[in-house]
């Protein structure tokens, strides 16, 4: 519980605070078998997470930790969060700008477009977190995957070894 002054005539306010609280956590299980992306198009990388919100118009935190793989020299790896409600399309959610084709298509740039290997190939740890707001019904399963694209005629792998790292996806229900 907490008070809040009403600056109108200096009583005060009291309400029970709910908002932003964790309601549920769900992880998916560790995947450490490398999946290699050889296109300019966003493809599913073979990780996911599966929510089902317990309360209206929740917010979900998502989040991707693993290793990504450039593969070689001047070389980029393209990264994006899509989702999917209630058995629908999936579709990127990257809010940032982006380059040639808008978020989620053939050249966007995702959440991650500056993974690049310059001078020799590059294996980074990758932390992608995102607070979504999506629109739902209660009841509705809401599926986040990872997706990945590569700059051109080459390939990009996630994670960077196979089965050393091991890469996982989390959402979190926030109250609103």
């Amino acid at each position: 519980v907490f008070t809040l002054p009403d600056s109108a005539d200096a009583t005060l306010l009291t309400s029970t605070a709910s908002v932003g609280k964790v309601l549920q956590v769900i992880q998916s299980p560790a995947v450490t078998t490398r999946t290699a992306i050889n296109s300019t198009s966003y493809i599913d990388s073979g990780h996911s997470v599966t929510i089902t919100p317990t309360a209206a118009s929740s917010k979900i935190l998502v989040t991707f930790t693993g290793q990504v793989n450039t593969n070689g020299v001047n070389q980029r790896a393209f990264i994006d969060l899509y989702r999917s409600i209630n058995g629908g399309t999936f579709g990127g959610i990257a809010p940032c700008g982006t380059s040639g084709g808008g978020t989620g298509g053939s050249g966007g740039a995702g959440f991650f477009g500056s993974i690049r290997a310059d001078s020799s190939r590059m294996q980074t740890p990758t932390h992608l977190q995102f607070l979504d707001s999506p629109s739902y019904t209660l009841g509705n399963a809401i599926v986040y995957k990872l997706y990945g694209r590569c700059g051109g005629s080459y390939s990009i792998e996630i994670p960077g070894s196979n089965n050393q790292e091991p890469c996982f996806m989390m959402a979190m229900e926030i109250a609103a």
